[in-house]
């Protein structure tokens, strides 16, 4: 009897969840269309604007703001930088995990990506998340992360180029997937 009950309650998972995957719309693709998305969805479009996130972000205008202003002005505005600056670390991780996705769709339709290169995407992947730490950290702690942030939007934007290349290439090396 029980392993009746048993065999009855993994058939009606097994249908619920055979159910559910015919019903949702797969992530990777448009929905409704059938097409895989733009190649325009793939590439970098946030990292493009850090010369106007290092202005709103430079420590430059604190002592004056400290100077003249009342402290609750001043408290405000170190708030609302460390937010844009929280929110501009999350447009840089979007912009990384696009190119991520584009190099796996490259190495997946290489026919000659090694293991070397599996490799350095786990490399560049751990170099990335070690970057990101380091500007959440500075924001914990209210230092400034403006050299930190440099140094990920012009990583971001060698990795775009490079990958930008292999894309386009016609016939794709085993070196153009990584930087």
């Amino acid at each position: 009897m029980i392993e009746q009950v048993f065999y009855i309650a993994a058939a009606l998972l097994v249908a619920g969840a055979v159910v559910l995957l015919l019903r949702r719309p797969r992530r990777g693709f448009a929905t409704g269309t059938g097409r895989p998305p733009a190649s325009s969805e793939f590439f970098p479009v946030h990292c493009r604007y850090f010369p106007q996130v290092r202005h709103a972000l430079t420590a430059e205008d604190a002592p004056y703001l400290a100077s003249h202003a009342s402290p609750e002005v001043y408290r405000r505005w170190r708030k609302s930088t460390r937010k844009a600056g929280r929110l501009y670390l999350a447009a840089l991780r979007e912009d990384f995990s696009r190119l991520n996705r584009l190099a796996r769709v490259i190495s997946l339709h290489s026919p000659r990506v090694r293991f070397q290169q599996e490799l350095e995407l786990l490399r560049m992947n751990f170099y990335f998340q070690f970057l990101y730490g380091g500007v959440v950290l500075r924001f914990l702690l209210g230092r400034p992360a403006g050299d930190r942030l440099e140094q990920m939007a012009s990583f971001i934007v060698s990795v775009g180029g490079r990958l930008e290349q292999a894309a386009l290439a016609p016939h794709i090396s085993a070196g153009a997937v990584t930087p």
